[in-house]
């Protein structure tokens, strides 16, 4: 009995310890690393650049992202969209480990919680196509955000960037409204 008690208390104070503070992180691809440019119409052999923007979803004006530390993905650029794209961390300390195409964790030397935030930059160089540049998730760690205080929370994945296109629509991100109910309420459902 003094087992199963002491099983169970590990399990009720661990589980809150693996649960971050940034819960509704979205990371879209875009062409300003301020802002929403989804699309971009370049002319056929120019060039330009291609942001991994994240932030924070929230229902509260006030809010922002909590503070992160690191973060887990990987890029794919369409064929005939853009030469090889040169990627590049901006995080501070550009640490990295893994490749952009199959995937990579990128990790900053200090706690970030700027919002909107470019994580990373691209050099394009376009060849004419139309095609999409997409977060594809990293195999190992999908969709990882790991916060300042080393609890992990999972990015939403909000939009693609599209070449002389419009991206498909991306997830919903962002808290799920849910209506207020009562114990009793609930119970009352399954009478």
């Amino acid at each position: 009995m003094r087992v199963a008690t002491a099983v169970v208390l590990m399990l009720v104070l661990a589980v809150p310890a693996l649960a971050g503070n940034n819960p509704n992180v979205a990371a879209h691809i875009s062409f300003d690393p301020d802002g929403y440019v989804f699309r971009a119409d370049p002319a056929p052999y120019t060039t330009g650049e291609v942001f991994v923007v994240l932030m924070y979803v929230s229902s509260d004006p006030y809010g922002g992202i909590g503070g992160f530390t690191t973060i887990s993905l990987a890029l794919q650029v369409d064929a005939g969209v853009s030469a090889p794209v040169s990627w590049s961390s901006l995080l501070p300390g550009g640490l990295s480990i893994g490749d952009w195409a199959s995937g990579i964790t990128l990790s900053s030397t200090e706690c970030l919680s700027t919002d909107p935030i470019a994580i990373a930059a691209g050099s394009l160089f376009y060849l004419g196509n139309p095609g999409l540049i997409n977060i594809v998730d990293h195999p190992d760690y999908p969709r990882w955000v790991v916060d300042c205080e080393d609890g992990v929370d999972f990015y939403c994945y909000e939009s693609a960037g599209g070449v002389l296109m419009d991206p498909p629509d991306g997830e919903l991100c962002g808290p799920v409204p849910v209506e207020t109910s009562t114990w009793g309420g609930i119970k009352a459902l399954y009478r």
